[in-house]
């Protein structure tokens, strides 16, 4: 398992000790030009959250929320929208975008989210 692997199943394990289920991991748009990929959808009742998972071994290139900047934060908005509209899933739904870092030489609290970290402003 790389270390990328290794956090997405940290920060996964996180929500589901939270009560949330997991939809998908790593999912990538099959049709169309290649736009990215969502690390994690879960959900819980009527909230689905996306989560973009960050994983670092300390801050030496500065921390996992620092890489995602305002150009990942519009693709994320994005991916997240045509996941939506893909899965067919109801625009009454509630979701959000969270950002998880994952520092792995933190072995007590290695997972960090920060919830609702892109908002979409369309």
């Amino acid at each position: 398992m790389n270390l990328g692997q290794l956090g997405e199943t940290l920060v996964a394990e996180t929500y589901l000790k939270l009560g949330f289920e997991v939809l998908d991991r790593n999912y990538k748009f099959a049709h169309g030009r290649q736009m990215g990929e969502l690390d994690l959808v879960v959900r819980k009742g009527n909230q689905v959250i996306f989560v973009e998972v960050k994983t670092r071994r300390g801050n030496k290139f500065g921390t996992p929320f620092d890489s995602v900047d305002i150009y990942k934060q519009r693709k994320l908005v994005k991916m997240v929208k045509l996941y939506l509209s893909v899965k067919r899933i109801s625009p009454d739904i509630n979701y959000r975008i969270d950002v998880a870092a994952v520092d792995i030489d933190n072995r007590e609290n290695p997972v960090i989210i920060l919830a609702n970290a892109v908002e979409d402003s369309d």
